[in-house]
């Protein structure tokens, strides 16, 4: 698990080079410098969002093939540590996925990857959260300066939405348990 080259493929491809690309060419800016920035924040958005998406094989326009992104094999080995824990985040989380409790401890912990079927989990969430985004922060902006307000916006949501209700208090009691 996590020992090879990883790839994007169709439109997802296309939308993590969009994600890579530079949107101000005076000031080189982009959203994401690397491909492997893209895999490793993805999924857990795609997990947040609730947000799945199926394989696809959308051509570019540009070569007729379809389109195909990597983020290269020493790249997701010298990063297996954050992929796997992420992965193991998912599984333990996704109570949809595995209802059971013991069961998610086993997929995560004793038995990680073993189950095609949980990395084909993982890569749903991670196409979905491509998905995410690419809505979020780079459909219908033109101007550079669009960038940086989509990313604001983004960033502000993702607060209000995960993390207006903890406060200081709630982290105490969930470390302490009382």
């Amino acid at each position: 698990m996590f020992d090879k080259q990883y790839r994007f493929r169709g439109k997802h491809a296309m939308q993590v080079s969009d994600l890579t690309a530079q949107f101000d060419a005076e000031s080189k800016a982009q959203l994401f410098r690397r491909n492997l920035d893209v895999l490793i924040n993805a999924p857990l958005i795609g997990f947040l969002f609730g947000r799945k998406a199926e394989k696809d094989d959308a051509k570019n326009p540009n070569t007729g093939k379809v389109a195909e992104e990597s983020v290269f094999d020493e790249q997701v080995i010298n990063n297996k540590e954050t992929l796997e824990f992420n992965f193991k985040l998912i599984i333990l989380l996704d109570t949809e996925y595995e209802a059971n409790e013991e069961s998610r401890v086993n997929r995560a912990f004793r038995h990680p990857g073993e189950d095609p079927a949980d990395m084909e989990l993982f890569d749903a969430y991670t196409r979905g959260g491509v998905e995410v985004l690419h809505e979020k922060l780079i459909e219908g902006v033109s101007d550079p300066s669009e960038y940086i307000s989509r990313l604001y916006e983004f960033v502000e949501e993702f607060d209000e939405r995960f993390n207006e209700g903890v406060t200081s208090d709630v982290l105490l009691s969930l470390c302490t348990g009382k």
